[in-house]
């Protein structure tokens, strides 16, 4: 399909919507859409929810599909707010196993936290630690993303009493020191030690670069987050401690994204590579004089990956650089937007390739994935964007709604242009965050 675009004050208007009734075009509410998935989410809501078994003392979640019986970090974080939404509609019994199971995943991670501070990415039955997480030495196998704090803030908000995790904040505080401590970089900014795990598997400012290289802009936006609710959670727990120290970190990191990861020519956020070492004292003899200091710590990654919206509405981005992001980037459609959301990679990247499956690593490189449209809906919502947030919920539940109509179920990603699934039938997982978009 082709499209004319005008550019008119800085924002791309498509003579022709790109997808029909989209959004708040059209009148369209998603309540019809809205109505089905909470449906079959209620109905299916058992396949996320597991008993407790083997090194699992507590019940969890488990996203569904081919990842059955298993703990991931990310994904029990991102299933538990999506149950949470689920909670007004279930009966009694319903309501309190998500609590239950969003408890107990939490418990279980902590439960088998190592020495260092570190958190397993993935847990089993039989195994606590499935990558090695914990273990010194070896080879690199990062450790669990930074959404704890956020996940426990939301079971607090949904009742769980915050003396449910009120021992455990010190433990949460020796997380964060540990990510600060291991994978901190001299301009502010944690960096992956390792591709393994990072959940945007094959992100390619990550995947297959050298270690403890790529200051990773979703780790960091996830970071940034889960030191601002673990100084929620310290206020709400009591523990001045916890406070204190969040907010100092948090305030540090979120000056290090906006001053490092900003990128004025093109007005987008970019990972960055922190392997920036000045060699002059390697290579220079010592009776030559030294020139220029260094003045960079890190150079941009310019490959634009749909993290580069999560600054919007953090408090780390400012009104000016969102109105960029969203008209240059957000609003065209010749790389992020498409008639089903956001795309995870820009079209116009030579690594994009929506159409291939795969499994280990994930395909990235394109695909829609719900969980990349919840966060860049929410950075809209949080700044202010209210009609492209409404019309990326548009996209999102109709996408869903039919893959469910045709197929009968769900799956883990989606073609951006034309809907078709791709990969894992039955993936239930971070798409039941489609229940908090709301048109």
């Amino acid at each position: 399909m082709h499209m004319n675009i005008n550019i008119t004050e800085g924002r791309f208007k498509e003579n022709q919507a790109c997808g029909e009734g989209i959004g708040e075009q059209g009148g369209f509410s998603g309540e019809k859409e809205l109505s089905a998935l909470r449906e079959y989410f209620l109905g299916a809501s058992h396949k996320l929810m597991q008993p407790a078994c083997g090194v699992l003392q507590h019940p969890f979640l488990s996203p569904g599909g081919i990842y059955r019986e298993q703990l991931w970090d990310w994904d029990s974080f991102f299933m538990n707010r999506g149950l949470l939404a689920l909670r007004e509609d279930a009966g009694a019994v319903l309501a309190q196993q998500i609590l239950d199971c969003g408890t107990g995943s939490w418990l279980n991670f902590f439960l088998h936290q190592g020495e260092s501070g570190a958190i397993p990415i993935l847990m089993t039955s039989d195994n606590a630690d499935a990558f090695s997480c914990c273990q010194d030495g070896g080879i690199e196998k990062n450790q669990a993303k930074p959404v704890f704090a956020q996940f426990a803030l939301d079971l607090v908000t949904a009742g769980v009493p915050v003396e449910t995790f009120r021992p455990h904040l010190g433990s949460l505080r020796r997380f964060h020191r540990h990510w600060k401590r291991k994978y901190g970089a001299v301009n502010g900014l944690l960096t992956w030690g390792s591709d393994v795990a990072i959940g945007m598997d094959n992100d390619p400012t990550s995947y297959g670069r050298p270690e403890f290289s790529s200051a990773n802009l979703l780790l960091n936006c996830l970071y940034h987050a889960d030191l601002t609710a673990a100084a929620t959670l310290g206020k709400l727990g009591g523990d001045s401690l916890v406070l204190e120290e969040s907010q100092a970190d948090a305030e540090a990191l979120g000056s290090a994204i906006a001053s490092e990861a900003w990128d004025e020519r093109d007005g987008f956020y970019y990972t960055v590579d922190v392997q920036c070492e000045d060699m002059r004292d390697r290579y220079i003899p010592a009776e030559f004089a030294r020139g220029m200091d260094m003045s960079w710590k890190s150079l941009p990654l310019k490959i634009q990956t749909f993290s580069g919206f999560l600054p919007i509405g953090t408090g780390i981005s400012t009104p000016d650089r969102n109105q960029k992001l969203v008209a240059r980037h957000f609003s065209n459609p010749r790389t992020f937007n498409a008639k089903y959301g956001v795309r995870s990679i820009s079209a116009d990247e030579k690594m994009y390739c929506p159409e291939r499956e795969s499994a280990n690593p994930s395909n990235w490189l394109g695909p829609i994935w719900i969980v990349a449209n919840y966060l860049v809906w929410q950075s809209l919502k949080n700044a202010g964007f209210d009609t492209e947030a409404a019309q990326l919920a548009g996209k999102t539940l109709r996408l869903l709604h039919g893959d469910l109509q045709k197929t009968g179920t769900l799956h883990e990603c989606y073609h951006p242009d034309t809907g078709a699934p791709n990969f894992n039938a039955d993936f239930l997982s971070w798409n039941i965050l489609s229940l908090l978009m709301k048109p």
